[in-house]
């Protein structure tokens, strides 16, 4: 039951999953950072 995963096989994706997360993160946080407090009611 142990030699079912090696570790360099389940990393690649799970690198990627990260990477994905993050850039998808990063987007919205960036958007609402450069809006002023009188903006965000107008957004919402």
């Amino acid at each position: 039951m142990t030699d079912v995963w090696h570790l360099p096989e389940p990393a690649g994706p799970a690198l990627a999953g990260l990477a994905i997360a993050v850039a998808g993160a990063l987007v919205p946080a960036r958007r609402a950072a450069r809006l002023t407090v009188a903006e965000v009611p107008h957004s919402e």
